[in-house]
């Protein structure tokens, strides 16, 4: 795990009215997205910074972590009604939770402080067919527009994105800034590493493609975060031959973070419970603390 920290965070970079944004994205299925979304988000919020994350996938993973997914879309509307402007930004946000008992009343669920989940649904499968087949509705300045109008008190903006740069994840990354960053979790395999470097290159060609004489979009990598990490329990040669080949290939151009191997992380799907609510002394949590304050994000409420 790399021991430089940045610098105090700017929240709101430029003095724009929208807060920072980190958005976890890597061309790769199943590359714990949403787990360093879920943990980060909640060692953040509980370090006293008031976070919102967004559940962009059609799966809904987060949202079933943060215990969101089972609300009724009837009466909740989600990250979709969103996109299509039918619903505030405020409308679409619940509190996050964590399951404390059974059943679907709210004395099962306990709330995390400061820590705001904007719901995901089925429905964003059909962003890339409806942004083509009616360009009236200006699907892919949905995000933009959600930042331009912004008037809340949010510290950060996490975003679990799709495994892919569909229009969908174009979309968000357009208002992004230097000062925000693209955050890649890569399992330490030979096929992760080869997505990786995929990655780069179809952010960068993403770049040029929707650079114009106005604007240019810069999703920015600054760091690395590579997940499930060889330890004396699991020490198989591929673990150790991809982080080495990380290290070599990466490590002089970015800061580069080892979050260790842990069987607790599926448990937080079954549990419906971030990892911190559940595991609080395990290696995840030392190690994803680690990766907060690397970022800049030293805790406002020290115990």
């Amino acid at each position: 795990m790399s021991t430089k920290t940045l610098p105090r965070r700017n929240l709101r970079p430029n003095g724009r009215t929208w807060p920072l944004i980190i958005a976890a994205l890597i061309i790769s299925g199943g590359s714990a997205k949403t787990t360093t979304i879920s943990i980060l988000a909640t060692i953040l919020a509980l370090r006293g910074y008031k976070v919102r994350v967004f559940d962009f996938d059609q799966q809904r993973n987060l949202s079933h972590i943060f215990c969101g997914k089972h609300l009724d879309d009837a009466e909740f509307p989600t990250i979709w009604d969103l996109m299509l402007d039918t619903a505030t930004l405020e409308e679409v946000s619940v509190p996050a939770r964590f399951r404390v008992g059974d059943g679907w009343d709210d004395d099962a669920f306990s709330e995390i402080p400061n820590l705001t989940l904007v719901r995901g649904s089925r429905h964003v499968k059909n962003f890339d067919t409806v942004a083509a087949a009616e360009p009236e509705r200006m699907l892919m300045a949905w995000f933009e527009r959600v930042c331009n109008t912004y008037k809340g008190d949010d510290d950060l903006w996490l975003l679990d994105l799709p495994a892919s740069l569909s229009k969908l994840s174009v979309s968000t990354l357009l208002p992004m800034t230097e000062d925000d960053e693209v955050l890649p979790p890569v399992l330490v395999t030979n096929k992760e590493e080869e997505d990786l470097g995929y990655t780069f290159e179809e952010l960068a060609e993403m770049v040029e493609h929707m650079t114009t004489r106005s604007r240019r979009p810069a999703p920015t990598i600054k760091n690395i975060v590579m997940c499930s990490t060889p330890t004396s329990q699991r020490k198989g040669v591929e673990y150790h031959e991809t982080v080495e080949a990380i290290e070599r290939q990466y490590g002089d151009h970015f800061t580069l973070h080892k979050i260790r191997y842990t069987d607790v992380i599926p448990r937080q799907h079954r549990l419906q419970a971030t990892v911190p609510a559940f595991a609080s002394s395990s290696a995840p949590m030392e190690d994803y603390s680690k990766l907060a304050t690397a970022l800049g994000f030293n805790d406002l409420e020290p115990a």
